[in-house]
């Protein structure tokens, strides 16, 4: 009796404690769910989803029907090569069925026929590299026509010493096209010159001591002319005072002379102390923008001789 009740609680304990198994499906089984959702899409017309459904039928169990109906809905992608390489595969496949080869190769045919072909005109001797798409062209294939997918295809060409060439060309089904590729040589290299360092403009202090010099010259100047003027003033009252009704005496000739001359001076003074002031001037307001060049070319000197003064110089 004892023993029938352990044996009883142990059985009891086991139902409690043990979970239930979930088998998963075989990938075969999933395979063949994937190939019919694939299927239905297809139908549907859901290209690339149809392309997905089939693809993961195809990781999990390779079955040459379901390649083949990917190979279909590539082709109505637009995708022609990809579907011509899936074709390959299908008709490589060992006991492969009747129906199924035959599938395969209308196929195939349909595909040769839909798929655009582009030739490249290559230069002379060309001995560089095509891309077309990214995608590198072997060599043994640039002198005949190459198969592409339709659509907008961009083509480039690159050989040494030239510039790379780049260009798109469209294509659709069917089409049969030739693209000329012409190589720009690029430019020798020119031999090396030696660079002229630019000349530093010079400093505004040059021209800044030159507006100086003529504004100093320009207030002698009127120092000057002021002053003679006075003193031509003052010699004509003596004149005025020694000679009666304008009429002067052979002693007073001296006299008139030293007075034209102090009137002279005078007028010549205001004219330097005029010059010289606009032309300090007109120096402290440009003299920040003139160069090395046309500053040493302009220079003034003061003079100040017997019965005349002024300034000399080039500007």
């Amino acid at each position: 009796m004892l023993r029938r009740l352990l044996f009883c609680l142990v059985l009891a304990l086991a139902a409690v404690t043990t979970r239930p198994v979930v088998a998963k499906p075989a990938p075969a089984a999933e395979a063949k769910q994937s190939d019919k959702a694939g299927q239905k899409l297809e139908r549907q017309k859901k290209w690339q989803e149809a392309k997905v459904a089939y693809e993961k039928s195809l990781e999990l169990d390779e079955k040459p029907d379901v390649r083949l109906r990917l190979a279909s809905v590539e082709s109505k992608l637009g995708h022609l090569l990809e579907a011509a390489e899936h074709v390959k595969r299908v008709l490589d496949a060992p006991k492969l069925a009747f129906m199924t080869r035959a599938k395969a190769k209308n196929l195939k045919k349909s595909l040769e026929k839909r798929t655009p072909k582009l030739t490249l005109d290559l230069p002379p001797g060309f001995s560089g590299t095509v891309s077309i798409d990214g995608k590198d062209i072997a060599s043994g294939e640039l002198g005949s026509p190459i198969l592409v997918n339709p659509g907008n295809r961009q083509v480039r060409a690159e050989s040494k010493g030239s510039k790379p060439f780049e260009e798109n060309v469209e294509l659709a089904e069917k089409d049969q096209k030739t693209l000329s590729v012409r190589l720009e040589e690029l430019p020798k290299a020119e031999a090396a010159r030696p660079v002229k360092p630019p000349q530093a403009e010079k400093s505004s202090g040059g021209s800044k001591t030159l507006a100086y010099v003529s504004l100093g010259v320009g207030v002698v100047g009127l120092g000057v002319g002021t002053y003679m003027g006075l003193k031509a003033k003052s010699t004509k009252s003596d004149i005025d005072q020694q000679c009666k009704n304008g009429v002067c005496s052979e002693s007073q000739r001296d006299l008139y002379d030293r007075g034209k001359t102090q009137a002279n001076i005078s007028t010549a003074g205001f004219i330097v102390g005029g010059v010289g002031i606009g032309l300090g001037t007109v120096l402290l307001l440009t003299g920040g923008k003139s160069t090395e060049a046309k500053a040493s070319a302009r220079h003034a000197t003061p003079y100040l001789g017997p019965g005349e003064v002024g300034v000399a110089g080039a500007f």
